[in-house]
Protein backbone atom coordinates (compact mmCIF):
# COMPACT_ATOMS: atom_id res chain seq x y z
CA UNK A 1 0.00 0.00 0.00
CA UNK A 2 2.77 2.44 0.94
CA UNK A 3 4.76 1.44 -2.16
CA UNK A 4 1.76 2.23 -4.40
CA UNK A 5 1.48 5.72 -2.90
CA UNK A 6 5.18 6.38 -3.50
CA UNK A 7 4.98 5.23 -7.12
CA UNK A 8 1.86 7.33 -7.69
CA UNK A 9 3.55 10.40 -6.20
CA UNK A 10 6.65 9.88 -8.35
CA UNK A 11 4.57 9.56 -11.52
CA UNK A 12 2.58 12.70 -10.68
CA UNK A 13 5.80 14.62 -9.95
CA UNK A 14 7.26 13.52 -13.28
CA UNK A 15 4.12 14.57 -15.11
CA UNK A 16 4.26 17.99 -13.41
CA UNK A 17 7.86 18.56 -14.47
CA UNK A 18 7.13 17.41 -18.04
CA UNK A 19 4.12 19.73 -18.29
CA UNK A 20 6.18 22.72 -17.14
CA UNK A 21 8.88 21.99 -19.72
CA UNK A 22 6.26 21.75 -22.46
CA UNK A 23 4.73 25.08 -21.42
CA UNK A 24 8.13 26.80 -21.56
CA UNK A 25 8.76 25.42 -25.03
CA UNK A 26 5.33 26.63 -26.24
CA UNK A 27 6.06 30.18 -25.09
CA UNK A 28 9.05 30.31 -27.44
CA UNK A 29 11.33 31.41 -24.68
CA UNK A 30 14.41 30.94 -26.78
CA UNK A 31 17.24 33.49 -26.90
CA UNK A 32 20.11 33.29 -29.25
CA UNK A 33 23.45 34.21 -27.73
CA UNK A 34 26.21 34.14 -30.33
CA UNK A 35 25.85 30.86 -32.17
CA UNK A 36 24.28 29.08 -29.19
CA UNK A 37 20.54 28.87 -28.59
CA UNK A 38 19.48 28.90 -24.96
CA UNK A 39 16.03 27.76 -23.94
CA UNK A 40 14.89 29.58 -20.82
CA UNK A 41 12.77 27.33 -18.64
CA UNK A 42 11.62 27.90 -15.14
CA UNK A 43 13.17 25.65 -12.54
CA UNK A 44 11.14 22.48 -12.30
CA UNK A 45 8.93 22.32 -9.28
CA UNK A 46 8.66 18.84 -7.91
CA UNK A 47 5.46 18.36 -6.00
CA UNK A 48 6.09 15.95 -3.16
CA UNK A 49 3.07 14.43 -1.51
CA UNK A 50 2.43 15.77 1.94
CA UNK A 51 2.05 12.81 4.26
CA UNK A 52 1.79 13.83 7.88
CA UNK A 53 4.14 11.81 10.02
CA UNK A 54 2.23 10.50 12.99
CA UNK A 55 4.50 9.59 15.83
CA UNK A 56 3.90 6.09 17.11
CA UNK A 57 3.12 6.05 20.82
CA UNK A 58 5.71 4.30 22.96
CA UNK A 59 3.02 2.05 24.44
CA UNK A 60 2.40 0.22 21.14
CA UNK A 61 5.76 -1.61 20.87
CA UNK A 62 5.56 -2.34 24.61
CA UNK A 63 2.14 -3.94 24.10
CA UNK A 64 3.53 -6.02 21.20
CA UNK A 65 6.39 -7.27 23.39
CA UNK A 66 3.99 -7.99 26.23
CA UNK A 67 1.74 -9.89 23.84
CA UNK A 68 4.66 -12.11 22.83
CA UNK A 69 5.65 -12.64 26.46
CA UNK A 70 2.13 -13.53 27.60
CA UNK A 71 1.70 -15.93 24.68
CA UNK A 72 5.00 -17.62 25.57
CA UNK A 73 3.86 -17.83 29.20
CA UNK A 74 0.58 -19.35 28.01
CA UNK A 75 2.49 -22.09 26.14
CA UNK A 76 4.59 -22.80 29.24
CA UNK A 77 1.64 -22.76 31.63
CA UNK A 78 -0.50 -24.91 29.34
CA UNK A 79 2.24 -27.52 29.02
CA UNK A 80 2.82 -27.45 32.81
CA UNK A 81 -0.88 -27.89 33.56
CA UNK A 82 -1.20 -30.74 31.04
CA UNK A 83 1.84 -32.52 32.52
CA UNK A 84 0.23 -32.25 35.95
CA UNK A 85 -2.92 -33.97 34.75
CA UNK A 86 -5.15 -31.04 33.76
CA UNK A 87 -6.99 -31.07 30.45
CA UNK A 88 -7.24 -28.40 27.76
CA UNK A 89 -10.57 -26.60 28.13
CA UNK A 90 -10.38 -24.66 24.87
CA UNK A 91 -11.60 -26.94 22.04
CA UNK A 92 -9.89 -24.77 19.42
CA UNK A 93 -6.44 -25.44 20.89
CA UNK A 94 -7.02 -28.97 22.21
CA UNK A 95 -5.62 -30.53 19.04
CA UNK A 96 -2.42 -28.45 19.34
CA UNK A 97 -1.89 -28.85 23.08
CA UNK A 98 -0.40 -32.36 22.93
CA UNK A 99 2.54 -31.18 20.80
CA UNK A 100 4.71 -28.33 22.11
CA UNK A 101 5.89 -27.38 18.60
CA UNK A 102 2.36 -27.24 17.22
CA UNK A 103 1.15 -25.22 20.22
CA UNK A 104 4.07 -22.81 19.88
CA UNK A 105 3.47 -22.46 16.14
CA UNK A 106 -0.20 -21.72 16.71
CA UNK A 107 0.67 -19.11 19.34
CA UNK A 108 3.26 -17.47 17.05
CA UNK A 109 0.69 -17.28 14.25
CA UNK A 110 -1.93 -15.86 16.62
CA UNK A 111 0.54 -13.28 17.92
CA UNK A 112 1.61 -12.22 14.42
CA UNK A 113 -2.02 -11.99 13.29
CA UNK A 114 -2.93 -9.90 16.32
CA UNK A 115 -0.02 -7.52 15.72
CA UNK A 116 -0.91 -7.13 12.03
CA UNK A 117 -4.54 -6.47 12.92
CA UNK A 118 -3.49 -3.95 15.59
CA UNK A 119 -1.24 -2.14 13.09
CA UNK A 120 -4.11 -1.80 10.63
CA UNK A 121 -6.44 -0.71 13.40
CA UNK A 122 -3.88 1.80 14.74
CA UNK A 123 -3.94 3.69 11.43
CA UNK A 124 -7.68 4.31 11.78
CA UNK A 125 -8.31 4.32 15.53
CA UNK A 126 -5.28 4.55 17.79
CA UNK A 127 -7.19 4.33 21.08
CA UNK A 128 -9.09 1.22 19.98
CA UNK A 129 -5.85 -0.51 18.94
CA UNK A 130 -4.26 0.18 22.32
CA UNK A 131 -7.38 -0.92 24.21
CA UNK A 132 -7.67 -4.10 22.13
CA UNK A 133 -4.03 -5.07 22.78
CA UNK A 134 -4.39 -4.29 26.47
CA UNK A 135 -7.50 -6.47 26.71
CA UNK A 136 -5.86 -9.38 24.83
CA UNK A 137 -2.73 -9.15 26.99
CA UNK A 138 -4.84 -9.11 30.16
CA UNK A 139 -6.96 -12.06 29.04
CA UNK A 140 -3.90 -14.10 28.04
CA UNK A 141 -2.23 -13.33 31.37
CA UNK A 142 -5.39 -14.37 33.22
CA UNK A 143 -5.55 -17.67 31.31
CA UNK A 144 -1.87 -18.31 32.02
CA UNK A 145 -2.36 -17.65 35.74
CA UNK A 146 -5.30 -20.04 35.73
CA UNK A 147 -3.14 -22.66 33.99
CA UNK A 148 -0.39 -22.23 36.59
CA UNK A 149 -2.91 -22.66 39.42
CA UNK A 150 -4.17 -25.83 37.72
CA UNK A 151 -0.60 -27.10 37.35
CA UNK A 152 0.12 -26.44 41.02
CA UNK A 153 -3.12 -27.92 42.33
CA UNK A 154 -2.92 -30.97 40.04
CA UNK A 155 0.63 -31.73 41.12
CA UNK A 156 -0.24 -31.60 44.84
CA UNK A 157 -3.06 -34.17 44.56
Amino acid sequence: MKFNRIVTAAVLAGMTVSAQAAQAAEKDEVRIVGLTAIVLMPAPVVAAPVVPKVKRPAILPVLYATLGATQAWDVYSTRSALKSGAREANPATAAFSTNTGALTGMKVAATAGTILFAERMWKKNKVAAILMLTAINGATAAVSMHNMRNAKSSSTR
